[in-house]
């Protein structure tokens, strides 16, 4: 993102909940989809109505619109559906998850941009030439080798269409995958807060205190194999 007297850059970041998602056991792609519609929309209206602190930043975010949509509590979604932490499944569900949040996330863009108009500098971009984030990373391989970026390139969804759509309209980019960390929750609720999985019992400390916090998907394993007890109930 370019930065220069005229300029500031200013991502717009945004986090979705993946546990919330997981329904039955899997994830549930209408739902997700659903979801990123109304994300990407909002995070879109934001650049509009920010306040800017510098007119850099202003011009930045108006002329190139940028948002990142990214996720939070993956290591939840691995446990509502028990798969291992560092198991070859959870390494698939994160490409298939990642997959469809940007499938759908540019899919609701190509939406915003049927409505509102491409962004400023979309013409000359690669997204004007169909370029995706998935072929720069074969870009990438090809300039420096696939020794130096050994990533898995298998696509589980149709993206021809998605690719000839997005060079006709276009209005605010993301990127695949977008593994950012979410910003410090503002509820007590339990959410592995980044793809690093966290204790089963820690203590958390923010400006309203400490708050002792327990792994609720463990709880309640335990409780179906009746090995949790009155006992364990009482808290701290």
């Amino acid at each position: 993102m370019n930065t220069n007297k005229d300029e500031i850059a200013v991502c717009n970041l945004g986090s979705i909940n993946l546990p919330n998602h997981i329904v039955n056991g899997k994830l549930d792609t209408a739902k997700l989809e659903r979801t990123v519609n109304t994300a990407v929309r909002m995070l879109d209206n934001v650049i509009d109505i920010n306040y800017y602190s510098v007119p850099q930043a202003q011009n930045s975010n108006f002329k190139h619109r940028p948002v990142g949509l990214g996720i939070m509590g993956f290591q939840d979604a691995l446990y509502l559906q028990h798969i291992p932490y560092g198991s070859d499944a959870a390494v698939e569900f994160a490409d298939k998850s990642m997959e469809a949040v940007s499938y759908y996330a540019i899919q609701a863009s190509c939406d915003l941009a049927d409505e509102r108009g491409a962004y400023e500098t979309f013409q000359g971009s690669l997204w004007s030439k169909g370029i995706l984030p998935l072929d720069s990373q074969q870009i990438l391989i090809e300039q420096r080798g696939q020794k130096y970026i050994d990533v898995d390139l298998n696509e589980s969804l149709d993206w021809a269409p998605v690719r000839a759509r997005v060079q006709k309209v276009f209005v605010t980019p993301t990127s695949w995958p977008s593994h950012r960390p979410p910003p410090s929750p503002t509820s007590l609720a339990y959410r592995s807060r980044s793809n690093r999985p966290y204790q089963n019992l820690y203590v958390k400390s923010n400006l309203s205190g400490e708050f002792t916090v327990i792994n609720p998907y463990l709880v309640r394993d335990l409780k179906a194999r009746g090995l949790w007890d009155s006992v364990h109930d009482q808290r701290p």
